[in-house]
């Protein structure tokens, strides 16, 4: 966990480039079926980038005026110190966190207009509903979480996306740290896979490494033999030993930090030939992808020279048919690469995207609307202390590669009867997919892997799976 000192310097930061008053809220437990039975509590990120350990229905208001921090928390009670155990005094949590004062939650609205009078005051929409209609109560803004252009004023977002998006040495120690515990889980997973058992299994293997190490998963665990559904959540598929299992998962640490892994292997332990073959290209272009990584580098080249690599690659396999820059340009590749190559990370793991493309994208520039292309989540040019995820694929997906109009727009240029050899093997169930991801921080000399020990070399992921039973 940061020093409580690092998120003194960010608010401070955060002070500097405010122009009026901000109200920030963290939100609070959030109900799983009945009122007391909450789901896990996870403070708002922007919130969680500005205080430590931060407390359910915490609230912060920033007043550049006066350079002031005021901290509102819910008071001390004996039925919480019954429940829950002793917590800080208020006097405590002031000195520990070193905040201008530490006020009573219950009387936020009253001192915020007390002290805020008639100036404009802003604030952030967040996950938490109840948090956000207060705040917008308060502050009298007309704001939406689930709309990423309405979410705050867009000067606001600029202001917090600039402070997030340059990662300091405290917060790469806590990625560092969760890239450890991220390449346990991925290996425990490869060690003990073997034929007949179900994906779940696997998913408590990750899980429960998280757990051991004080993690949590930083989203919803992937682990799938059907790799060609990007977002794959559904765990009861049984492992036979002509399958491919898909693992992507990452830890979180209690501080937000979190890492966002992929790696892909045969359940019988050793590639089938189009297995090895797929998986050599996906590879290469990962390798090449994150060695493009620097200064000034724009990611949409970063995707696109991903995409070559794997296109030269479906060409020589036959699956593709003619020029591998034209190809790419008019969209072919798209048949086996239908997403992003990455995407920011660091307190999300899609870092800062409930803002959208006003901070992913810079200025002046626009999505494709190019199948495929459209759904690259970032477009900036990379600088010192950025973190991004380098995970290209290639997936034979049956939606795609079976449909009329796509068979009629890519004829000559996709060879769709060899493609589906590959969504008809493996007894029917279809080849499924191969994602490569790795976690890569942009520096002022080039890039350092985040991940680079979680193993990805075919021989390596290979020698790895089902060593658990041996």
């Amino acid at each position: 966990m940061p020093h409580p000192s690092h998120h003194k310097a960010r608010r401070a930061e955060f002070l500097a480039a405010l122009d009026g008053p901000v109200l920030l809220m963290a939100g609070g437990w959030i109900s799983r079926n009945y009122p007391a039975n909450w789901s896990p509590y996870r403070a708002d990120s922007t919130f969680l980038f500005f205080f430590p350990e931060v407390e359910p229905n915490a609230a912060a208001l920033f007043d550049p005026k006066d350079g002031s921090v005021t901290l509102f928390l819910d008071e001390r009670t004996q039925a919480d110190a019954l429940w829950h155990g002793p917590v800080p005094s208020f006097a405590d949590v002031k000195k520990a966190q070193g905040v201008s004062a530490v006020q009573k939650r219950s009387e936020l609205a009253a001192f915020v207009a007390k002290k805020v009078g008639k100036r404009a005051l802003r604030t952030v929409a967040i996950a938490d509903p109840r948090a956000t209609a207060e705040a917008l109560a308060i502050t009298g803004e007309r704001l939406d979480f689930h709309d990423n252009q309405k979410v705050a004023d867009p000067a606001l977002v600029a202001t917090i996306a600039e402070l997030r998006n340059f990662k300091r040495p405290e917060e790469l120690a806590e990625m560092r740290l969760t890239a450890v515990t991220t390449r346990l889980a991925h290996t425990a997973a490869m060690a003990h896979t073997r034929p007949g058992i179900r994906e779940q299994e696997l998913v408590g293997h990750v899980e429960g490494t998280f757990a051991r190490h004080g993690c949590v998963p930083a989203y919803n665990t992937i682990l799938s033999v059907r790799g060609e559904v990007l977002h794959n959540h559904a765990h009861g598929n049984l492992l036979h030993d002509t399958d491919l299992v898909l693992l992507d998962a990452g830890a979180e640490a209690p501080s937000g930090y979190c890492s966002d892994v992929t790696r892909t292997w045969p359940v019988s332990g050793h590639f089938s030939p189009e297995g090895a073959e797929v998986y050599d290209i996906v590879l290469a272009a990962e390798k090449a992808a994150i060695d493009a990584v620097k200064p000034g580098m724009r990611y949409r080249d970063v995707h696109m020279l991903a995409a070559r690599v794997l296109t030269d690659g479906l060409v020589q396999m036959g699956l593709m048919k003619g020029n591998v820059d034209a190809l790419v340009e008019n969209g072919a590749h798209a048949m086996f690469f239908p997403h992003g190559t990455g995407h920011l990370l660091g307190l999300d793991v899609h870092d800062l995207e409930a803002f959208g493309d006003q901070v992913a994208y810079a200025r002046g520039r626009k999505r494709s609307e190019q199948f495929g292309t459209a759904y690259l989540r970032l477009d900036l040019d990379l600088q010192p202390g950025m973190c991004v995820t380098i995970e290209p694929g290639i997936y034979f997906v049956p939606a795609i590669l079976r449909d009329a109009a796509f068979k009629k727009q890519w004829k000559g240029q996709v060879d769709f009867a060899r493609a589906e050899r590959f969504l008809t093997m493996n007894s029917g169930r279809g080849f499924g997919g191969i994602r490569i991801e790795d976690d890569v921080l942009c520096t002022t000399d080039g890039r350092e892997v985040l991940t680079a020990a979680i193993p990805k070399e075919r021989l390596a992921i290979e020698a790895l799976v089902g060593s658990a039973g041996r």
